[in-house]
This record gives structure tokens, C-alpha cells and sequence, in this order.
């Protein structure tokens, strides 16, 4: 039964991390999985069995997720974007009380504001900052496969760290849509091979994201908790208010407001549920 739930959990992970503005990594906090999971694949061998169970499960509903629902997603942001978005806030606006519970100390200390304030910041210029890449697919096969390499480390550091989006990041960069596109090719096996060299090293890059920063959120959770969490809170809250934000700033009626306002208590209400079941 615990893997059924893992699945389910890594389902509306892997969703969240094919729309943009969403933290993978902080859905998985909100579903109480974000330290087991951090802790199974830095440990691996410790307790094998039951570390590959769980990451496999886990693992296997973010796939599937990935790989069946980019369509649906992609057709969803378009036609009822309002709802979409405020059912995933509602879903990690969960997790922000049990984020500020595990400082377990006066927040408003320099110590522990500081990392705080730095990281709301950092999400604040990331939301400013405009890049274009829109040369890089004219580059040489060389560009290209540095530039999917990079592409990859991006985003399995944002699979890794709470609270920022590799979706909202590659919308900045510019290349969301190229991202999206390749997704989507990954569940058409007729694309695969013809997209090998796209796909080859994107999976190099992933990898050796996923190795790196797991051993460095490793050290700061186990020699710099509170601190970390600070950290953490700050992407969290900042990335909420600027994907809120985002999200108010269009055109709605009325019937779309009432939907969204209930797709948002209803993501609330099983994110709490979510976080309490093991």
C-alpha cells in the first residue's frame, strides 16, 4: 500500500514539473517524501532493497506522469490555465507550514534571516532576467550538445532544490517550448532514436546533476539544517508569489475565478491529506 502511495505522490510530482512556475522538489516536501528521497538516493546501499523500492516507485509515477500527461498538460495550461495553476499552488502552499516548522527557531534571527531574505531574492532577479537562445539550434553539433548537457544539469538541480522551477527557468532562458517539445517526443518511440543526440547527453547532464546536488543538500541538511530550510522557505514563498502573481495577471470570468478558487482549497485540502499518509 506505501508504494501505491509513493506512486500516486510521484505522479503529481512529475505533473508539477512539466508546468511552469512549479517546484517538483518543493510538491515533494508538501508530500512529506522530499528527505526519504534525498536520503534513499545519497544512501542507496544502505537498506537497498527498501531505498529501491521507494525511489522506484516514487520514480515510476514522475515518469509515467512525464511521459503520458505532457499533452494534457500542454492542453490543459491552454484551455483552463486559471484552475491548473491555482490546484498545484493550492498543493505546495501546503507544505509551507511543515517548511517553517522544521527551523524550530526564532526565524528573525540574522543567522537564519539572511539566507532567507537571499533566496526570495534570488527567485525576485530570476523573474527579471531575460535571455534569448534562440541561436543555439543554427549552433554547431558541439554548441548543441554542451548546450542540452547544461540543459540537463538545470534541470535535475531544480528536480533537487525546493522551492525553483526548472519549467519557470527554462521559460526565462527562453527554451521551455523546445523542452516541452522534447518531452513529448519521449513518449513517441518512432522519435527517440532520430532524437538520440538530443536525448544522449540531456541524460549525461541529468545524471550528473542529480549525483552533484544530492551530495551537496545532503551536507547542508546535515550540517546546516535550520539554516537550509531558511533557504528553502525563501525559494518557496517567492516562487509562490511570483507564479500567484503570474497567474492573476490575465483576463478571467467569473465562472473561471469561482473554479480556480476551488481548484486552489481543494489542492490545499490534499496536500495536507498527502503529506499525512506514509
Amino acid at each position: 500500500m506505501a508504494y501505491i502511495i509513493h506512486f500516486v505522490k510521484g505522479f503529481f510530482i512529475g505533473i508539477a514539473k512539466i508546468i511552469p512556475g512549479v517546484s517538483g522538489a518543493m510538491l515533494a516536501m508538501s508530500f512529506g517524501v522530499y528527505d526519504q528521497a534525498i536520503y534513499a538516493l545519497r544512501h542507496l546501499k544502505e537498506n537497498f532493497l527498501k531505498n529501491i523500492f521507494f525511489l522506484g516507485s516514487l520514480g515510476l509515477g514522475v515518469l509515467i506522469a512525464i511521459l503520458c500527461f505532457s499533452h494534457m498538460i500542454a492542453y490543459l495550461l491552454e484551455e483552463y490555465y486559471l484552475t491548473t495553476m491555482l490546484l498545484f499552488i493550492g498543493l505546495i502552499l501546503s507544505g509551507i507550514p511543515s517548511v517553517y516548522r522544521k527551523i524550530e527557531v526564532p526565524f528573525f534571527r540574522p543567522r537564519f534571516l539572511i539566507p532567507f531574505l537571499c533566496a526570495f531574492s534570488f527567485v525576485f532577479l530570476l523573474s527579471h532576467f531575460e535571455f534569448s537562445t534562440s541561436a543555439i539550434h543554427t549552433s554547431s553539433p558541439g554548441m548543441m550538445f554542451l548546450f542540452m548537457l547544461g540543459i540537463g544539469i538545470i534541470d535535475a538541480a531544480t528536480m533537487i532544490i525546493p522551492g525553483i522551477s526548472g519549467t519557470a527557468i527554462f521559460m526565462i532562458l527562453g527554451v521551455y517550448p523546445f523542452f516541452l517539445s522534447m518531452i513529448q517526443k519521449l513518449s513517441d518511440l518512432s522519435h527517440i532514436f532520430s532524437s538520440m543526440g538530443t536525448f544522449f547527453p540531456y541524460g549525461i547532464g541529468l545524471i550528473l546533476g542529480i549525483i552533484t546536488t544530492v551530495y551537496i543538500m545532503e551536507y547542508l541538511l546535515k550540517n546546516h539544517y535550520q539554516t537550509t530550510y531558511c533557504a528553502i522557505l525563501g525559494f518557496s514563498l517567492s516562487s509562490l508569489f511570483f507564479l500567484f502573481l503570474d497567474t492573476l495577471l490575465r483576463n478571467y470570468t467569473v465562472t473561471d475565478i469561482v473554479a480556480g478558487l476551488m481548484c486552489l482549497v481543494i489542492g490545499y485540502y490534499f496536500g495536507n491529506k498527502f503529506e499525512n499518509i506514509t
